[in-house]
């Protein structure tokens, strides 16, 4: 049995209890009403943001597929509509875009010439160099700056796709054979004959040589060591931020059994 004490406790507690219960769930109800709130006014803020993300990421795919694009489809045909676009595209890259070409330009101890400029265009398309590697896809461009004074050379080059080993990284072979033709330049204009050959060629691979990419061919000759008849000259192969790439040295002559063709100073 419940006294009268006990009995009015128990409804206390019960108002007590219910009370809790009606703030408990008005609580929860006010929370709900809140967060449906917040996420329908945080809902448009969403849209500007994914179109902005789909912009970017759309700009960097297209972007990566057209390098992709470049990298594994076949160069351009010399002669072509597409080869004349890209040589000059990379021509006009020559002339406003390279610091070392505004520098040696500068420089009056420099003096710029293209190369094979003693040859007609019939003696240049049986030349390897000006013949099977011209065009946008192989040697696009060489620029040759003569120092008279300090006996030296600096070619700026561009090595095209089509001059790969693997894919990016430009043939060994190819590099050697413009160390040859640069490291030859400079000594054949120490010659009295104005000609020679090259009797040993030297090369250290320090670093990759990237396709579609100008490069830097510094040769210069050794002035206690060469004579009338040997020329001994020092090259390396720099890349656009100057880092060291392929070393070489070499050693031409002019033989004494047969007469060469004079080749002149701009070759």
């Amino acid at each position: 049995m419940f006294g009268p004490r006990r009995a009015l406790q128990f409804q206390l507690r019960s108002s007590g209890f219910e009370s809790q219960s009606f703030f408990r769930s008005k609580s929860q109800i006010a929370r709900s009403a809140s967060t449906i709130i917040h996420k329908t006014s945080s809902e448009p803020w969403k849209w500007p943001r994914r179109l902005i993300y789909a912009g970017v990421f759309g700009s960097l795919g297209i972007a990566a597929g057209k390098w992709m694009d470049d990298k594994v489809s076949a160069p351009a045909a010399p002669g072509t509509s597409e080869d004349n676009v890209k040589l000059e595209e990379i021509r006009r890259v020559y002339e406003i875009g390279l610091p070392i070409v505004q520098e040696l330009r500068n420089n009056p101890d420099y003096v710029e010439a293209d190369v094979y400029g003693n040859y007609s265009e019939d003696d240049k398309n049986h030349r390897l160099t000006s013949g099977p590697l011209k065009g946008s896809r192989a040697l696009a461009l060489q620029k040759v700056f003569w120092n008279d004074k300090e006996q030296k050379a600096i070619s700026v080059v561009f090595l095209g796709h089509g001059l790969e080993g693997w894919p990016t990284i430009v043939h060994g072979g190819a590099l050697a054979t413009v160390l040859d033709e640069n490291l030859g330049r400079v000594a054949i204009r120490t010659f009295p004959e104005r000609t020679g050959v090259t009797a040993n060629l030297e090369i250290k691979f320090r670093a990759p040589v990237y396709s579609g990419n100008f490069y830097t061919f510094h040769s210069c000759i050794d002035q206690e060591r060469t004579t009338d008849r040997k020329a001994y000259v020092t090259g390396e192969v720099r890349d656009p931020v100057g880092r060291v790439c392929v070393q070489a040295s070499a050693l031409f002559v002019v033989p004494k059994k047969y007469k060469l063709q004079e080749i002149g100073e701009q070759y």
